[in-house]
């Protein structure tokens, strides 16, 4: 990333995302009271990819209030968490000091820049669920896992699967728009934050938001050019949360599905660094 504009697209979401993390504190999509009694906030397309990482030094790139991250230090891997949004991240740190969760750091940097105040090597590098439209520069991310990464250290992702962005609902049915492969940075109001049903949104203050859609062969070769080798992809009709009004809850594990599973609405893949 080398644009002084796209700093300051990135500095827009961060104050953003600072609005949505105060307003997730009590979201029916983070169910905080539940996390402290003890529920993971991991599933199983998560906990299925990366097995065992007890003892594992793990980083979390763009952690938000920091769930995951602290679900992950629970199964014992020692845990640096990393986001652009420092009150994300004061409210990932009182959590993980209310659960006596010691085995996690938070760092506060915008990922690009992150070489600049960390100096470890990890394991795992992971990331998940709504990340990569956030970022202006896929070749600049895939190095910066590259560069975190140990000889034969795997990076793990899960996210959002493109397809969506080829399908508006009308009238509970899906239509076609020519989204998919347009380029460049797309800006837009925000006011409303997810909560877990589409129902759920919360209103928080408005904010200008800049998002950089990715295709999935744009990914592939961003990690492939930056030394990694990919060893597993998958595609999964099941997403996080309804993102769509027409998705119904699948009750086994809380995912949503629209109905038939017509289309991929998620993707996870896992690639590896060389020894």
């Amino acid at each position: 990333m080398d644009t002084a504009t796209d700093r300051d697209r990135m500095q827009s979401n961060q104050q953003g995302w600072n609005r949505r993390a105060l307003a997730h504190i009590d979201s029916s999509y983070y169910d905080l009271d539940t996390f402290r009694a003890g529920k993971s906030s991991l599933r199983s397309l998560e906990l299925e990819a990366l097995g065992d990482v007890s003892g594992k030094d793990f980083l979390h790139l763009q952690c938000h209030i920091g769930l995951n991250a602290i679900s992950w230090a629970r199964r014992g891997a020692n845990v640096t968490a990393v986001d652009f949004a420092d009150q994300a991240l004061e409210i990932g740190r009182d959590l993980a000091k209310g659960l006596n969760v010691d085995n996690i750091n938070f760092v506060h940097s915008n990922i690009y820049d992150l070489p600049e105040v960390l100096k470890s090597s990890f394991d795992i590098v992971y990331t998940d669920y709504g990340v990569l439209n956030l970022l202006p520069d896929l070749s600049g991310w895939a190095k910066i896992i590259a560069h975190f990464l140990k000889p034969g250290g795997v990076f793990h992702i899960v996210e959002i699967h493109p397809i969506l962005g080829a399908f508006a609902e009308v009238d509970g049915e899906l239509r076609l728009r020519s989204e998919l492969f347009k380029s460049g940075v797309r800006e837009y109001e925000v006011s409303l934050t997810y909560g877990d049903a589409y129902e759920e949104a919360r209103e928080i203050d408005p904010y200008q938001q800049y998002a950089w859609p990715w295709t999935l062969s744009t990914v592939f070769t961003a990690l492939i050019q930056a030394g990694l080798q990919i060893e597993t992809f998958t595609e999964v009709p099941v997403d996080c949360r309804q993102r769509l009004a027409s998705m119904v809850r699948d009750e086994e594990e809380g995912f949503w599905r629209l109905p038939g599973d017509p289309i991929p609405l998620t993707w996870t893949l896992s690639a590896r660094k060389p020894e």
